[in-house]
């Protein structure tokens, strides 16, 4: 089982039965009390909740490139049949089968919470059973994990962050029992999402090896900077670098809460931009039009915090390929499509590597998208991977931070002479408005099937696409984005 485990944290390759040993459900006292014995047990639990996130219902599917998705009308229904697919396009979230999803969705993110609120309840009080620096890393992954699914449940099942009330929102559990958990109002939720960030920052700052070493070297097996294989691949960690990047997310989206946010979120922002190794080198660049040819379409060397999934080319095939349902109908006209053509306009996307390759009519009217259908023979670390925090978000985050024109446009131009896109300025006589509606393309663009189009939407209240695009295509009132949560209780258990 020892060599199992070192392949599945190496590789994320696993039987059947090895995934149900690691995706941990403790079933009482005894059993956590076996786990947590060791170092070896803690870290078990930790990479059962890895693969639980890779649950259809979160984000190996439905907060990546399913339901959110179609939440932001990235996708089209081909199938009239489907009645509730057309239902959860059109925002009507009284359909059964939409609440069951929905249901899913929030179910799934607190059991993962519950995974790692196991480690986390036990950990102290076993730190002597840690070498190294394994009780920091463990327990700042485990942190930043919580946090990141009380930040999502926030944004899908929150308010407006531009109408917030003193009522409670949701719980933020930090302890694993079947009691009911009373939620929390908005500010106190979003402070227990910065604490855990805090504390988890601390903690990994001085031992994580992402900090000393090139993505590169953590990812050779050939000569490991390493010596305990746990601690290489942290790009598909919850590592030092993605605590910042989801900070500076974080603090972009309570803005409205407290304008001084904004700057919270671009200093966050520029640690991961300006992030090097101990060579000098920068650990994270930009994708260009290098990685789009060699057909490494989700940009892994943008990979803050990404998931490795063993079987990723089998999803995507069965989820975008050619018997697929995600695909937009999209009419060909000319030299190019209809809401594509708003999106990407034919006269800026010749350069553009997130338009170059990546969209292929599937049939005479249908479009299907290439981002997770690779090129087999690259490393599975580029090929095999879900991002979950991108540095272009970062340099987004920047631009949309900054204070003033120059220094917005700084930012934005050298996004923009990575990506291959066509800079222009932001209109003098309106430049933030002007920026604002740049960003919310540029969210699209990047993280089409991503899972970040209609948070972007949210977050922005928005109610029409901006202008230049198809201004009919997507209509919101507020209530689109109160996302209702279950009707019934909920175990906020990991069983």
């Amino acid at each position: 089982m020892k060599r199992i485990l070192t392949t599945i944290i190496l590789l994320s390759i696993l039987s059947t039965s090895c995934k149900k040993f690691l995706d941990v459900r403790p079933q009482g006292k005894s059993t956590q009390e076996e786990l947590f014995k060791t170092q070896k047990g803690f870290r078990d639990v930790l990479t059962g909740a890895y693969i639980r996130m890779k649950g259809g219902s979160i984000y190996g599917g439905d907060m990546m490139w399913g339901n959110v998705e179609y939440l932001a009308i990235n996708w089209d229904n081909p199938n009239s049949a489907n009645i509730s697919r057309t239902k959860l396009i059109n925002g009507d979230y009284t359909d059964q089968t939409v609440k069951d999803w929905f249901s899913s969705t929030y179910e799934n993110l607190y059991k993962v919470i519950a995974d790692v609120n196991g480690i986390l309840e036990n950990i102290d009080a076993k730190k002597a059973v840690f070498t190294g620096g394994n009780y920091e890393i463990v327990k700042g992954e485990a942190l930043t994990l919580r946090a990141f699914c009380h930040f999502d449940a926030l944004r899908m099942f929150g308010p407006l962050p531009t109408n917030i009330t003193a009522n409670g929102v949701l719980p933020y559990v930090k302890t694993v029992t079947k009691n009911t958990h009373l939620p929390l109002s908005y500010v106190e939720f979003a402070k227990s999402i910065l604490a855990d960030l805090e504390e988890a920052e601390a903690l990994l700052k001085d031992v994580d090896p992402i900090r000393k070493y090139s993505i590169a070297q953590l990812n050779s097996t050939v000569t490991p900077v390493v010596n305990d294989p746990y601690l290489q691949y942290r790009q598909v960690r919850m590592n030092y670098y993605a605590v910042l990047a989801l900070k500076a997310r974080v603090y972009l989206w309570l803005v409205p809460l407290d304008n001084a946010n904004k700057q919270n979120a671009a200093r966050y922002a520029k640690m991961v931009i300006d992030a090097v190794d101990d060579n000098g080198a920068h650990t994270f660049r930009l994708g260009v039009e290098t990685d789009r040819a060699a057909e490494d379409y989700t940009m892994s060397a943008e990979h803050i915090s990404a998931l490795s999934v063993y079987n990723l080319e089998d999803i995507a095939n069965s989820s975008f390929g050619k018997d697929g349902g995600l695909l937009r109908i999209d009419y060909p006209s000319g030299d190019g499509y209809f809401y594509l053509n708003n999106l990407f306009p034919p006269s800026e996307r010749l350069a553009d590597i997130r338009w170059k390759d990546m969209w292929t009519l599937k049939a005479s009217t249908q479009v299907m998208y290439k981002k997770f259908i690779q090129k087999k023979g690259l490393p599975d670390y580029q090929v095999l991977q879900i991002p979950l925090l991108r540095l272009s978000e970062m340099y987004l985050i920047g631009t949309e931070c900054a204070e003033s024109k120059t220094e917005a446009e700084g930012i934005y131009i050298a996004y923009c002479v990575k990506k291959g896109i066509p800079f222009t300025s932001f209109n003098v006589n309106d430049w933030t408005g002007d920026r604002r509606n740049k960003m919310i393309r540029e969210y699209v663009r990047e993280f089409y099937a991503e899972g970040q189009s209609f948070f972007t939407f949210k977050r922005y209240n928005v109610t029409t696409l901006p202008s230049g695009w198809t201004g009919s295509y997507y209509n919101a009132k507020p209530e689109r984005y109160l996302i209702p949560k279950p009707d019934r209780e909920i175990s906020y258990t990991n069983n």
